[in-house]
């Protein structure tokens, strides 16, 4: 099941996110925005345990508006830079504003890294987003929206333990075969995160057949191609190459997440 979010965004929400966020973080002196949102139904009540929260970084950094006005039509008024919703087209540039920044991001970790936009852009994800596809998997689909946690975090939704989960929202099946086999018994002891493991994470390219053997198998990082766990992808992809079309494409799934052919 895919995650939905309504986002809607103008032009001037990219010039707004880089002089909101030019400074060092810091609360505003009063924040308006929880007298109301807090005691609404709706996200805003779990955004205190957001990163991004628990960082510095409020809800004004990212809407706009005047947190420090205590009337909610003024703090909430065009004039105040308010832009309350973000087009899902536009969420991975948006984010991108201080996660693509090394000086802004320095702040929180030296040396953190501000790549994600750029591998995302050439992803399989990015690429389609960028012809329009608006069901393609972008920020808030994988890291959340208003509840977003730390990768270390037992809760994120980017913790290895709680990876296959995440990419099974949109590959359920992909995401049950890989449960059922030895690799994600073995992820989960080693702490290895499961899909990223092979198909990278923001730069995720597109699943093929090569991935198995050759020169671009994401099987032999790990194993030799004498050993045992060598020799039966070699078997499965001699197997696989002898099919074609949907036959073929199936038979890749099944082997590539369950390391196994037969039922």
């Amino acid at each position: 099941m895919r995650l939905k979010f309504q986002l809607k965004i103008r032009s001037t929400n990219y010039i707004l996110a880089w002089s909101l966020l030019a400074a060092a973080p810091a609360f505003p002196s009063k924040d308006s925005c929880f007298d109301c949102h807090l005691v609404q139904k709706g996200p805003s009540p779990i955004f205190k345990d957001d990163v991004h929260y628990q960082h510095g970084i409020s809800c004004s950094a990212c809407h706009g508006g005047d947190p420090e006005q205590a009337r909610a039509n003024a703090a909430m008024s065009d004039a105040r830079g308010m832009k309350p919703r973000i087009m899902r087209e536009h969420v991975p540039e948006f984010c991108g504003t201080c996660h693509s920044d090394p000086a802004f991001m320095s702040k929180f970790k030296p040396g953190r890294r501000t790549d994600q936009l750029a591998l995302y852009r050439r992803s399989v994800h990015g690429t389609e987003l960028g012809k329009g596809n608006l069901k393609a998997a972008q920020c808030v689909d994988c890291h959340g929206v208003h509840n977003t946690r730390a990768i270390d975090d037992p809760q994120s939704a980017s913790h290895p333990a709680r990876l296959a989960d995440t990419c099974g929202r949109c590959h359920e099946e992909e995401a049950q075969l890989f449960k059922q086999s030895p690799h994600a018994r073995v992820f989960v002891v080693t702490g290895m995160a499961g899909c990223s493991a092979c198909h990278a994470i923001h730069g995720t390219t597109r699943a093929s057949f090569d991935m198995l053997t050759g020169s671009d198998s994401v099987c032999l990082r790990c194993h030799e191609p004498d050993s045992a766990a060598g020799r039966s992808v070699a078997a499965m992809a001699k197997t696989i190459a002898g099919l074609t079309g949907e036959k073929q494409r199936a038979a890749a799934r099944k082997a590539a997440h369950s390391l196994k052919l037969a039922p």
